[in-house]
């Protein structure tokens, strides 16, 4: 049934030309900065680390290398970091962990996956704050076994004084608790994120004397302290990511039809991207409807034929190259895992834009929320999982997968 399926939408495809440009997976899409914070490390050297937990994402990251695909590779992240006192230049570098064996859901201090050379903040005259949009291309990254990993930037205290009187720190979205009047641009969350392993999104790894020292710290995780760093991580891949579009007026960047967000409105975070609020479970005002979706994207196959399959869970056979898949049917050169529960999943397939972006929004009438809430109530999770395919006609049948996106109702 899959091998005709994805043969019936190669027949509508049109010619398109391949190229090897490193690829946004799309984390930060439709997002809005908070504050900017260090991850509860205020003053002392540490890792602030994002958690990329295969709870939410699965093979989002493969080396093309690997033919297995049974390992994760990254060539570059972006990030926003902030300088209370532009003038004085601050220090980071890049680093990233494996998962702790010993520990569940956290990095492990023995485990560092990479870590680049110092970097030093571009040169400013201000004497107040100062952020900049930093993209670091890593010369040669090294694979790492598939699984949780924690990605982020390590910083240092201030040479004088404390932060935030001066020092770098970098901008995160945080969530908003049920309720809250306050004027910050916060992003509240559907209830499913009452399922947040360590109830937070990000940590610090404490370094002393340039070691690794755990256990990783995750601030209290308490209703508007939960956190995620603005970390966009570029790889030899297609992006796949869960979408929310929601009627927020705390975090506009969620809407639909927001400027400077999804090519539909709506935000890849966390926290209501991967949390929706499908039926107004913090009783809001206005009160919620989010729609839900996924957004592909793969800057090098622009105006593409792309699938995307929603399921309610992971491939039966687990998770596969689709070369060992499909073996005879999609071009050798095809990349990625079939992860997505192919068998009893739903299809859809639509036309990427110019710039290689794809959005798939389930809009949800009162019946199908109804539907929702009758199988997503406390206690009883329901997930949504989508995987994309991107087709590339002018190179065989060569089909690109992303990684898979659960979205927790």
């Amino acid at each position: 049934m899959t091998s005709s399926r994805f043969l019936l939408f190669a027949a509508l495809g049109g010619s398109l030309l391949a190229q090897n440009t490193t690829n946004d997976v799309g984390f930060t899409r439709g997002w809005t900065t908070s504050f900017t914070d260090r991850i509860g490390a205020n003053n002392i050297v540490a890792d602030c680390l994002n958690h990329y937990d295969s709870r939410s994402y699965q093979d989002w990251i493969l080396d093309p290398a690997d033919p297995t695909g049974q390992t994760y590779k990254f060539n570059a992240v972006r990030f926003v970091i902030q300088d209370q006192v532009g003038n004085t230049p601050e220090t980071y570098n890049v680093v990233a962990y494996n998962e702790d064996p010993a520990n569940a859901n956290f990095p492990d201090p023995n485990g560092v996956w990479l870590r680049s050379g110092n970097f030093t903040m571009p040169a400013s005259t201000s004497t107040g704050g100062v952020a900049w949009i930093i993209t670091i291309t890593l010369t040669t990254p090294p694979a790492a076994p598939k699984g949780d990993k924690w990605i982020g930037l390590q910083l240092s205290p201030p040479a004088a004084g404390t932060w935030p009187t001066d020092g770098a720190s970098l901008h995160c979205a945080f969530d908003r608790a049920a309720g809250s009047t306050a004027t910050a641009t916060t992003d509240q969350a559907g209830i499913r994120i009452d399922s947040l392993p360590n109830n937070n999104f990000a940590c610090n790894m404490p370094v002393v004397g340039g070691v690794p020292t755990g256990p990783a710290i995750y601030p209290a995780g308490t209703a508007g302290q939960r956190r995620q760093i603005r970390l966009e991580i570029l790889a030899d891949t297609v992006g796949g990511v869960c979408v929310t579009q929601t009627n927020q007026t705390s975090y506009t960047s969620s809407n639909p039809g927001a400027p400077n967000s999804t090519p539909l409105g709506g935000t890849t975070n966390f926290i209501s991207g991967l949390q929706p609020d499908v039926y107004d479970g913090s009783l809001s005002t206005p009160a919620r409807q989010d729609d839900i979706g996924f957004l592909v994207t793969d800057v090098n196959l622009p105006n593409a034929l792309v699938i995307v399959v929603l399921a309610l869970g992971p491939s039966p056979i687990g998770s596969q190259p689709l070369l060992n898949v499909l073996p005879g049917i999609v071009s050798p050169t095809s990349r990625g895992n079939l992860c997505v529960d192919f068998v009893n999943g739903i299809t859809f397939a639509g036309i990427s834009n110019a710039q290689g972006l794809y959005q798939q929004m389930l809009t949800l009438d009162p019946g199908t929320r109804a539907v929702i809430q009758s199988l997503s109530t406390p206690g009883v999770p329901l997930d949504f999982w989508y995987q994309g395919f991107v087709l590339n006609l002018a190179n065989g049948f060569e089909v690109r997968a992303s990684g898979c996106g659960v979205q927790h109702l």
